[in-house]
């Protein structure tokens, strides 16, 4: 196709001479602007830019990407915000900038792990690094903003993914798709979510990396909250860059931890928290150790009835009955208040009293 503008059009030959014939094709072209389709072997799809007539006065313009469905996918829309940054960084008005904007773009693409690149493999898909990831884009975010002359404070008119926003914690610039965005109108760099500091070996957590305020909850028993409100999962599940498995324990530990009666195994070598969807009415098994415990008392299952059932308790008030020592359940249907139970165990019925075998009972 041809491209009306001279300068793009050498441009993109001398970029598909170099990397390629294919990496840019232009899909459309008129005296206003042309539209160029950028393939990169990395990504099942292509980037969409347009570039208006006066280039290379004005930037180029990254649309999107040439597939619908992928383009809902948020690594994809965190791409198409680095491509569009990596434009905006490199942009001088005198020169030509989709050469150093796509040498920019793959050199952040080699920083960031393959799991953001959209590689369907999941073998070749690596650990996150927050920390790393989070010093590129921050420069990233800090040239952008720099080149487009705003000044700390002026993030906070434009709400688009791509807008240079400040982290509410560290102070520094990042794009808004790479920020967990509050309802507290706070925002939070995955570096701050994740945190700086590991969990002491001793712990539990110890054996993989955890966030400084989420490793905070597990010591001091506090929810890692914003303005009096919690941080959501799915936002640290985002961009905290934790495992799954740890991300699994979390929200376990947050099952417990907004329990205000939180049931525990009472045997002695589990002691584990048990979420609300095991357990029965009556008894419940730990999903842990498989020990039964009766959910009247709390206790490792026993035997006969519970003394501390709820319903139980309103039947006997209701009919006075009593327990002989021996744990049995004794209605009294006619006589004295000195009875035998089947256990052989002499008792009061009135005050419950062991009876010491002459049948005197001072209760009155």
């Amino acid at each position: 196709m041809l491209i009306h503008n001279f300068a793009l059009a050498d441009e993109v030959s001398a970029l598909n001479a170099i990397y390629g014939a294919g990496l840019v094709v232009a899909t459309f072209s008129d005296s206003h602007h042309t539209t160029l389709s950028l393939k990169f072997p990395a990504f099942g799809f292509s980037f969409l830019l347009r570039v208006y007539a006066d280039y290379p006065l004005s930037a180029p313009e990254v649309l999107g990407i040439d597939d619908l469905m992928d383009s809902r996918k948020p690594e994809v829309q965190q791409n198409t915000v680095y491509l569009g940054a990596c434009v905006r960084a490199v942009h001088y008005p005198d020169y030509v900038c989709l050469f150093d904007a796509i040498d920019e773009f793959e050199m952040i693409m080699k920083t960031l792990p393959l799991g953001n690149q959209g590689s369907s493999d999941k073998d070749e898909v690596t650990e996150r690094k927050p920390t790393s990831r989070a010093s590129v884009l921050r420069d990233l975010a800090l040239r952008t903003r720099a080149k487009a002359g705003l000044d700390r404070g002026d993030n906070f008119t434009g709400n688009l993914p791509f807008d240079a926003i400040d982290c509410s914690s560290c102070l520094e610039p990042f794009f808004r798709v790479d920020t967990a965005n509050l309802k507290c109108k706070h925002s939070l760099c995955s570096e701050c979510l994740h945190g700086k500091e590991p969990v002491p070996e001793k712990s539990v957590w110890s054996l993989m990396a955890v966030a400084e305020g989420v490793s905070s909850m597990f010591i001091d028993r506090s929810e890692l909250k914003c303005c009096g409100e919690s941080v959501p999962v799915p936002l640290i599940r985002q961009h905290g860059g934790f495992e799954e498995e740890f991300l699994e324990r979390y929200v376990f530990w947050l099952q417990e931890f907004r329990n205000p009666n939180p049931t525990y195994c009472p045997w002695k070598k589990c002691r584990s928290f048990i979420p609300k969807r095991f357990i029965r009415e009556d008894y419940t098994e730990c999903p842990f150790c498989k020990q039964r415990i009766c959910m009247g008392c709390k206790a490792k299952e026993h035997g006969g009835m519970c003394r501390q059932d709820k319903r139980l308790k309103m039947l006997i008030q209701k009919e006075e009955w009593r327990f002989c020592p021996c744990g049995q359940l004794v209605e009294r249907s006619y006589g004295c208040n000195h009875m035998t139970c089947r256990c052989g165990a002499k008792f009061c019925y009135k005050c419950g009293k062991p009876s010491k075998g002459d049948w005197a009972c001072g209760c009155g």
